[in-house]
């Protein structure tokens, strides 16, 4: 008897979105967004079915509740059947999602990196992070989602980092 066939291209899917999904560090997601239907959408994939190598994906958009990462190439490496790494690159690839508190955090940079290992996402090349009214721009910035740990270096032209933080707004008659 022939077991069942398995959607593999399906499953590749499911751990490329997961794996990205992941990436989005607690403090910049809302809480209910995990438990949203996930909606993976690619113009074309190149994927592995063995459970080592690189799949690779075009045009690619993913939303899952207030979350939407878009690329226009995203590239999922897996160890022994693991997603290990997952690189979104584009002019920019971009994400953003809503907090719990309402706010909306948009970054975008030439090349998104997470490494599921570490937990810790890498965005470079002209990375430019809003936060609510606050703005970070930087050539490159590491962001540690296990311990909220985040750092960066140079900056759009002039090798700086450039971070805006706006005045909180005073309450009307107050």
């Amino acid at each position: 008897m022939t077991p069942p066939r398995r959607n593999h291209a399906a499953e590749r899917l499911a751990l490329l979105a997961l794996s990205l999904v992941l990436a989005c560090p607690a403090a910049w997601s809302r809480s209910t967004d995990r438990d949203q239907a996930l909606s993976f959408d690619a113009k074309g994939a190149d994927a592995v079915l063995q459970n080592n190598g690189e799949s690779r994906f075009s045009d690619v958009t993913i939303t899952q509740g207030t979350l939407e990462i878009r690329a226009a190439t995203a590239v999922v490496t897996k160890n022994d059947g693991e997603v290990t790494r997952v690189v979104l690159e584009g002019e920019p690839a971009s994400l953003q999602q809503e907090n719990d508190a309402g706010e909306r955090m948009r970054a975008q940079a030439r090349r998104i990196e997470y490494d599921t290992a570490t937990e810790v996402v890498v965005l470079t090349g002209a990375v430019r992070i809003d936060q609510n009214r606050d703005t970070f721009r930087a050539e490159r910035v590491r962001y540690d989602t296990r311990n909220g740990q985040i750092s960066g270096d140079g900056g759009p032209g002039d090798g700086r980092i450039h971070l805006t933080i706006q005045p909180k707004i005073k309450p009307a008659g107050g």
